[in-house]
């Protein structure tokens, strides 16, 4: 538990701002007699290392027993909360609460009015920034006080409070709903990605009209939760264009809700970031440029107001548009020498960014890198995912690494790796069940190819091409060009010309 503690601290203290340490230390020193604490002792042994060495904390505090030391180490973590909680004291969610707790204060008191004055207060804070939870738990605490004690309010009172409370549990049960619905399509799509055949697309499309909420009327749609699980369902069934409208639909609600972008605004971002998956891959080119700079916009005019959450967020989002605008145009040499600058900025965020984000980048990269001619730049970020532990995250993009992989070993002339290579990819795409037309054509043809004379490839690739053309015709068999443009790999190794200039060309003829 110890240990457990000390990793908590750490973490916590390296990520205070300067401000925050200032403050912790003027809060700790308040009420202290001793010139220097010794929580604040503790404080400065850990903000001094850059990395966590707990036995070097022992050593600084060998004259503490264990358990006081582990003590110390509680009340600092608890003391380090109370210090960031009342220099945050205009955050609406934290002054709600002080409001309710000064409530509890007063009732157990036996101060009923001055209660439900702090309630009140408490409620039009509430009120202002849409915080529907808070604003039930005072209505319950402002029933109780009503209930039990004689408060002289008005006959009305009563009624205007049930009213409140049955008009807040029906639009909780709409919400927490979409909600419920929006985070286990969420769950499915890490684990699984987009649907491979038709018998996934109708499994999805059943859960998700099982799941959703029956609607008597308008109430429960006007909800980020409600877009937000039209926007999954879609996304996860490949139908992008519409998975496109109720993105747009996310962020038009923001816009007719300034209140929402104040206590939100990683929210807007989000629906932002969903709206430019989209457009990826509908491969509108247009509309992603102008979104993407809607997107810049919002982050730069608003990033000096964002707490460390929000510009986690924000960089994230921002830097999956960029790169993907780099696959959009055709610019691969481009965004691979991006790339470079991409790592340095990943680098002050990777530590808080999921495990999930870092291997679509790592893949990102990696694509980039192939379709500039870099082979070994792009197998660095392969190993990468493909070493990645967590091997049942994300697994489409498992898939796709694995393939590229195979492909890039091909391109490098690493005849015996590919051998070996087939093999390990064989296995793990039966073990994940995720075969399809497409991988078993490229099994074929890396088998057949790989001891034969590359100057004599040409028909084989030409083979391999006009059945892929035919296999993509169905949308499920599309998939994989979605991650990897395989025909237009074939199509550079056909007319000898770098992967980049075929694909750059083909965006040209479209109006890219």
């Amino acid at each position: 538990m110890s240990k457990q503690l000390s990793y908590q601290l750490y973490y916590l203290i390296k990520r205070l701002t300067k401000a925050e340490k200032r403050h912790f230390k003027l809060y700790v020193k308040r009420n202290s007699s001793e010139k220097e604490p010794i929580i604040v002792k503790l404080f400065d042994a850990f903000d001094k290392q850059n990395e966590l060495n707990e036995e070097k904390i022992n050593q600084t505090f060998s004259h503490l027993k264990s358990n006081t030391l582990s003590n110390h180490k509680s009340h600092l973590y608890e003391q380090l909360l109370s210090s960031i909680r009342l220099l945050n004291n205009d955050d609406p969610g934290i002054r709600i609460k002080e409001l309710i707790s000064y409530a509890d204060v007063l009732h157990n008191k036996g101060l009923y009015e001055q209660s439900l004055i702090q309630l009140a207060r408490a409620k039009q804070v509430a009120n202002k920034n849409k915080m529907d939870i808070l604003k039930l738990e005072i209505i319950e605490l402002e029933k109780k006080i009503e209930t039990r004690y004689v408060t002289g309010s008005t006959p009305e009172r009563a009624l205007e409070l049930t009213k409140e409370s049955q008009e807040l549990r029906y639009q909780f049960y709409f919400n927490g709903s979409w909600s419920d619905l929006a985070l286990q399509l969420y769950d499915h799509y890490l684990k699984f990605g987009l649907v491979k055949d038709k018998e996934e697309q109708d499994y999805v499309t059943t859960f998700f009209k099982s799941n959703a909420p029956r609607q008597g009327d308008s109430l429960g749609t006007d909800t980020i939760y409600f877009y937000q699980s039209y926007v999954w369902y879609y996304h996860i069934t490949q139908n992008f264009p519409l998975c496109y409208k109720y993105a747009k639909l996310w962020c038009n609600l923001f816009a007719q809700n300034n209140v929402l972008i104040e206590e939100e605004p990683e929210m807007l971002i989000r629906g932002y970031h969903n709206v430019l998956s989209s457009l990826f891959f509908c491969d509108d080119v247009k509309r992603f440029r102008r979104e993407l700079t809607l997107l810049d916009e919002f982050v730069e005019g608003r990033k000096d107001s964002f707490n460390e959450n929000q510009m986690i967020q924000a960089f994230t989002y921002l830097e999956t548009g960029r790169l993907n605008l780099f696959f959009l145009e055709g610019l691969f040499t481009e965004g691979a020498k991006y790339c470079k600058l991409f790592e340095e900025k990943l680098s002050i965020y990777e530590s808080r960014i999921d495990i999930h984000r870092k291997m679509i980048f790592q893949y990102k990269m990696a694509s980039l890198k192939f379709g500039s001619g870099d082979f070994h730049g792009s197998l660095k970020h392969l190993n990468i995912i493909i070493n990645n532990p967590i091997s049942t995250l994300k697994e489409d993009i498992q898939s796709y690494a694995r393939f590229l992989n195979l492909i890039v070993h091909y391109e490098l002339g690493n005849d015996d790796l590919i051998y070996f290579q087939i093999k390990s990819t064989y296995r793990f795409m039966l073990k994940l069940k995720d075969f399809q037309k497409v991988h078993e054509a490229i099994f074929k043809f890396l088998r057949k190819s790989i001891y034969m004379d590359r100057k004599t490839l040409i028909p084989v690739f030409k083979e391999l091409h006009g059945e892929l053309v035919e296999v993509i015709q169905d949308k499920y068999e599309r998939r994989p060009m979605l991650y990897l443009d395989i025909v237009s790999w074939l199509e550079s190794k056909i007319y000898d010309r770098p992967v980049e200039d075929v694909i750059r060309d083909k965006k040209l003829l479209k109006g890219a």
